[in-house]
């Protein structure tokens, strides 16, 4: 995941000067990464001190997003807490093998600050249908043999999936119109 920080006082005199920067976990060196490609733009508007040097130098001010790779939705003006937010649910979304979209947006409808927590604490899986996560969920709680065969092939799956999609106890994200991402609601 990285991002192009943009200088906008290059910008508006139609240059482009920016710098590529790795998405991380520490702000404070994606936020150095931004400050010396500002102070290297070709059209400084304040001066500002030199970290290293303690000089006073010429630096551009303002700096905006106008290119990202892998975070899916990212306002041009998103923060860098934004960023590691970001960055911190992708590692999650890799480690569980769940889309960056998916997860980032499924952890935005519950409003949830911890990916790792969420992840734990509500994700049912990955399936192809309604269908099959009702046969799999249905099989995890109940004792299908104490069900008699001939009974179990009457049962009505497509039935049961409707029911759990509409119970309003899930939420489902279809990653590129393929597999379907399931996550409690409580």
């Amino acid at each position: 995941m990285r991002f192009y920080a943009a200088c906008l006082a290059s910008y508006n005199n139609g240059r482009l000067h920016g710098v590529w920067v790795d998405a991380s976990d520490d702000i404070n060196e994606m936020q150095d990464a931004i400050n010396a490609m500002l102070r290297a733009s070709p059209f400084p508007n304040v001066t500002v001190t030199h970290p290293e040097t303690g000089e006073s130098v010429p630096s551009a001010e303002e700096w905006a997003i106008h290119d990202h790779e892998g975070f899916g939705k990212l306002d041009e003006y998103a923060g860098l807490a934004s960023i590691v937010e970001a960055f911190n649910i992708n590692e999650v979304a890799e480690k569980h093998d769940i889309p960056f979209a998916v997860l980032s947006e499924a952890m935005s409808d519950a409003a949830a600050d911890d990916a790792d927590d969420f992840v734990s604490d509500r994700y049912r899986g990955k399936y192809d249908s309604w269908r099959d996560f009702a046969e799999q969920f249905t099989e995890e709680a109940q004792d299908m043999k104490a069900i008699p065969e001939w009974l179990q092939n009457h049962i009505d799956w497509d039935s049961i999936a409707r029911e759990f999609e509409m119970c309003g106890d899930f939420s489902s994200y279809r990653h590129d119109g393929g597999d379907l991402y399931i996550f409690w609601n409580h």
